[in-house]
């Protein structure tokens, strides 16, 4: 099975889904957003169609599945993870047989996949830090209220 890159932009609108023409496709806020701060599916697209209506759509390249709501896209994504057992390491693609386009979107994900996994790494960091401290701080609560609680204890 070969498998497509994971989508790091909107891709091209069909031209009709259901029959509509379609007038605009933008990655699907989850169910996370909030107007204040909207989070985006990366592998789902809002399809927004001539009519009006909104329907779902895959964002890997060539795939055409549709549903009414994105949440029912969501299965469908197993489709394109790749059949490996846990552990295996996966065969990797041979370049040689890519073209241009397909190395530069395979260097465009790389790219997204590095960054983010820094990006992982430096927030993981920062609550491991403020984990230290909060436990330091809740260590240090716990043996005054010890003390207090030894200072009262002949009191009641």
């Amino acid at each position: 099975m070969t498998t497509a890159l994971a989508p790091h932009r909107t891709p091209p609108p069909p031209v009709k889904v259901n029959g509509l023409e379609v007038i605009g496709v933008e990655f699907a806020e989850t169910p996370l957003s909030t107007p204040a701060k909207p989070v985006h599916f990366k592998q789902i697209v809002k399809i927004l169609l001539e009519d009006g209506s909104v329907v779902y759509g895959c964002a890997w390249a060539g795939c055409g599945f549709i549903g009414d709501t994105a949440i029912a896209v969501r299965p469908h994504l197993k489709a394109h993870k790749p059949d490996t057992e846990p552990g295996k390491k996966l065969d990797a693609p041979d370049l040689s047989t890519l073209t241009v386009s397909e190395l530069l979107e395979l260097a465009w994900s790389a790219q997204t996949l590095r960054l983010d996994l820094e990006r992982t790494t430096r927030e993981r960091e920062r609550l491991a830090k403020s984990l230290t401290e909060w436990k330091q701080r809740a260590q240090t609560a716990q043996r005054r209220l010890s003390s207090i609680q030894k200072v009262l204890a002949p009191v009641t």
